[in-house]
């Protein structure tokens, strides 16, 4: 393994409930709606997927590129001091002691998330986390999960100065899987999200588990 790329949401941090509170104070604050994104699903979307879902049911006029760029920019004006004030936040059990394990190897760490950047790095700051992770694929740069996926295993291969040759991708969804392997990579799911363990194991990853404490995972990004 010479590059693992991490989800965000569901995998190293629940935000508790922050990033859909502060979209939805986005959309208030520029449409006077709060309830836009109260039918859309999060789980395995990308910011720019979502956002586009819910212009498109509610306010089919306002769905553009331009739109899509001023609402997320007043999310992530919003998001901070959301995030702050969210007493359900956390970083999973196993990420601390998995991310410090990796640092003391030659693996690349990244990101491979549908989060815009600028939100990532403001989930991850109440954690500790960003140091672990210097590159990634992001929501800025496309919106569909393979494409972010490429994105990042392209940064990766700048870094390398080759392309990776194992890569791996760790998240907590179905789509997440899809994503992983339309980019040849190997994946590791973890129940730690909405999904469940039966659930995820029957899209036959190639590991699952129930929290990133689970040595297997280790062992596997050390092979």
């Amino acid at each position: 393994m010479d590059v693992v790329l991490f989800d965000v949401d569901g995998t190293l941090v629940d935000a508790g409930g922050s990033g859909r509170r502060a979209i939805s104070l986005a959309s208030e604050a520029l449409y006077g709606r709060y309830d836009l994104f109260d039918e859309v699903t999060f789980d395995g979307g990308t910011d720019r997927n979502i956002c586009k879902s819910a212009l498109t049911k509610h306010l089919p006029a306002s769905c553009n590129d331009l739109e899509v760029e001023r609402l997320l920019a007043k999310y992530v004006e919003l998001l901070a001091s959301t995030l702050a004030k969210a007493p359900g936040y956390r970083v999973y059990p196993g990420v601390h002691a998995l991310l410090d394990r990796l640092a003391r190897t030659r693996a690349l760490v990244g990101l491979g998330t549908g989060n815009i950047e600028k939100g990532a790095r403001i989930k991850l700051e109440r954690g500790g986390l960003n140091p672990h992770f210097s590159f990634g694929g992001f929501g800025d740069d496309a919106e569909e999960r393979a494409a972010i996926l490429r994105h990042g295993l392209q940064r990766a291969e700048r870094l390398l100065g080759q392309a990776p040759r194992a890569p791996w991708v760790v998240g907590d969804t179905p789509r997440d899987l899809e994503a992983a392997r339309a980019v040849g990579a190997r994946v590791i799911l973890v129940s730690t999200g909405s999904f469940g363990l039966a659930e995820l194991q029957s899209h036959a990853p190639d590991l699952c588990v129930e929290s990133l404490e689970d040595p297997r995972v280790a062992q596997a990004l050390d092979a």
